[in-house]
């Protein structure tokens, strides 16, 4: 008997069947590469995000729950749906379009801190202040 025919004889014997519905979508990689420059160079990008144009000063790469990619930034500029800016946000990779690499630079900003950040690990972060 074929997979289908499990199935449907599963299902008229009133066996539950589990499938797995929520898939975690991956970033692009040259979202990320360019990320890691970002953060390497102190340079601001842009990208939409939930439906808003954003500029923001990134400060960490990490992951958040389920080990989603995520930037945590300072947003300069854009709209948000939650707060106007200025102010920091976390981002979830996955749900960025249209990212950018910009050509102004930013000096990290004195409350940043790593620890506090809410990721659960960081794999980049920009260059502290001495």
């Amino acid at each position: 008997m074929g997979v289908a025919g499990w199935l449907g004889l599963g299902l008229g014997l009133g066996l539950g069947l589990t499938v797995a519905t929520h898939l975690v979508a991956a970033p692009k990689p040259a979202i990320v590469d360019q990320l890691r420059q970002a953060l390497a160079e102190q340079r601001v990008v842009s990208f939409r995000y939930h439906g808003h144009a954003r500029r923001v000063e990134p400060h960490a790469l990490g992951r958040v729950t389920e080990g989603r990619l995520a930037l945590l930034g300072w947003q300069v500029a854009g709209g948000s749906a939650s707060e106007p800016p200025p102010g920091w946000r976390t981002f979830v990779l996955a749900e960025i379009t249209g990212f950018k690499l910009t050509r102004k630079t930013f000096v990290a900003r004195f409350d940043y801190d790593a620890a506090t950040s809410g990721l659960k690990s960081i794999e980049a972060e920009v260059a502290r202040p001495p």
